[in-house]
């Protein structure tokens, strides 16, 4: 995918973009800000490596590019990424309580 910033244009394997859109999303939403280094294809075709400042003010779009046979491993990248934006939205468990739990108990139970 292509990944267009502030007038400029780089080019992502797809998950690393999408990746990159969602913790920019979850930064976005806490109103913070982090500065991510992620593998691109520079206008020569090889690999480089891109750090990126994302934060609320980011103003990034991706779109679709013409497949490549040439993608890099990007497994590190995404998984990074993913684990930086689980850590803004942290999920909750919930687990269901027994109906019986929620009767009140009689007050003269011994402890």
């Amino acid at each position: 995918m292509t990944l267009h910033y502030t007038g400029e244009r780089v080019l992502l394997a797809d998950d690393v973009c999408q990746a990159v859109l969602l913790y920019a999303q979850a930064l976005a939403d806490t109103q913070s800000s982090d500065v991510v280094s992620i593998p691109v294809f520079a206008e020569d075709g090889t690999v480089a490596t891109a750090e990126f400042l994302l934060g609320p003010a980011s103003q990034l779009y991706a779109t679709r590019a013409p497949d490549r046979s040439d993608q890099p491993d990007s497994a590190e990248a995404v998984g990074e990424l993913s684990r930086r934006t689980r850590l803004l939205h942290p999920v909750a468990l919930i687990v269901p309580v027994e109906p019986q739990a929620l009767a009140p108990s009689d007050p003269t139970d011994e402890w």
